[in-house]
């Protein structure tokens, strides 16, 4: 979203800037860069507001553009999401609340972004992920899920993907109707959600299936979280007798007559601390697999590998 911006190095003489702003109408903004490094911000009003008064152009005229401009300016990494970046740019005081964003790659000036375009941009990413959220949880759904998984497989930072199953989820929901076992659904999302401390990304691939994405290593004590959180709070969901029985009544895929444990959570994680994967279908084999054998455990398991 960045664009380059209108620059001038720190050693400009403020009325040869003035001359330069007069010249050139469109210039609203400009950042003061210094050896590839923003060193200050400042508006074509702040500029004029200084230049002139009574005293203003006598006082400030022959000094360098350095000695002027404001250095507390908002600047950002050029891969922070626009989202939080729209909630930096709103906490700013009013008289600077409008002003663009400075945007920097490896500690250089970068270019900038107008309030106006970051605004557009959190609206479209508010509307695209409205579109493809599951209607059920407002959790994101497989299109906006695949895009995460296929940005952290080729790309090159940390990353720990797990994948969430309620075990006896369909026993439950034939057992108690569709409306409670919409409520599970409901509280594991709710749950996920809780215990995120550290932005992780969070999906609903459908059904009683679901995803966390996390920028780092090692999610055991998240997932550990998760399945205290679970365990203490799914039982609200059963009748006292099923809970004491430690089991429900309920026909398999079979049609024959079975008894079903409380539900639990499997839990199975791919991190890139020990493997690199060079493409998608290596992920998703290994990913099937591990799967497979936390559900093939009893009660609540995770696995990352």
């Amino acid at each position: 979203m960045a664009k380059p911006g209108v620059t001038f190095p720190p050693e400009v003489i403020a009325e040869d800037l003035y001359e330069n702003l007069r010249l050139n109408p469109s210039i609203t903004e400009f950042t003061v860069v210094d050896r590839d490094a923003a060193t200050g911000f400042m508006t074509r009003m702040a500029l004029n507001e200084m230049l002139g008064g009574r005293y203003g152009f006598s006082l400030y005229s022959k000094k360098k553009v350095q000695q002027l401009i404001k250095t507390d300016f908002l600047r950002v990494n050029y891969n922070v999401p626009v989202n939080q970046v729209s909630r930096l740019a709103m906490q700013r005081p009013f008289e600077r609340l409008y002003n663009p964003i400075v945007v920097e790659k490896d500690g250089k000036y970068f270019g900038i972004v107008t309030i106006k375009d970051l605004l557009d941009a959190c609206t479209k990413v508010e509307v695209d992920t409205a579109m493809h959220c599951n209607p059920l949880t407002g959790l994101p759904g497989n299109l906006l899920i695949e895009k995460e998984i296929l940005s952290r497989v080729f790309g090159n930072t940390p990353y720990c993907i797990t994948y969430y199953d309620i075990d006896n989820f369909k026993a439950y929901n034939d057992a108690y109707g569709f409306q409670n076992g919409d409520i599970m659904l409901v509280l594991v999302a709710d749950i996920l959600k809780e215990c995120a401390t550290k932005n992780e990304f969070i999906g609903h691939i459908g059904g009683d299936d679901f995803i966390v994405i996390c920028d780092y290593h090692g999610g055991e004590d998240y997932c550990k979280t998760i399945i205290d959180h679970f365990t203490l709070k799914v039982s609200s969901l059963y009748r006292d007798e099923d809970l004491e029985n430690g089991y429900i009544v309920s026909k398999n895929r079979h049609g024959v007559t079975e008894n079903f444990p409380i539900a639990s959570l499997s839990i199975a994680g791919i991190s890139n601390q020990v493997k690199a994967y060079q493409n998608i279908d290596d992920f998703s084999k290994d990913i099937a697999l591990l799967k497979k054998k936390c559900k093939r455990q009893p009660g609540n398991y995770y696995e990352i590998q």
